[in-house]
């Protein structure tokens, strides 16, 4: 295996770990009516609880189902936000809470 190849290999198995290892982003589509100042946040996933009025609708594998959920719920007016949350590090399953 020559060195330029090596390099490649190297890097790809570095990309991938970086990637991998990676926590998931949490999105929140709040109206602009409805932000308010946050307190200190604690980081145990043991400890979170959803936000007052948003209740738990399903879990899905993978964030890009659950935002494409949440996203259609909100154009359809099932509800007026969505949160998806990754309950337990390294897993891929993000549970969606609404509000109604």
């Amino acid at each position: 295996m020559n060195r330029s190849i090596k390099l490649a290999v190297h890097g790809t198995v570095l990309a991938a770990t970086l990637v991998l290892g990676a926590p998931q982003a949490l999105a929140v589509s709040v109206p602009e009516g409805a932000r308010t100042a946050q307190g200190s946040v604690d980081s145990s996933a043991a400890a979170w609880t959803p936000p007052e009025g948003y209740t738990r609708v399903d879990t899905f594998y993978g964030g890009a189902e659950c935002h494409a959920a949440g996203r259609s719920g909100v154009a359809e007016g099932r509800w007026s936000a969505y949160l998806c949350v990754q309950e337990f590090p390294y897993t891929p399953f993000q549970s969606l809470y609404v509000k109604k």
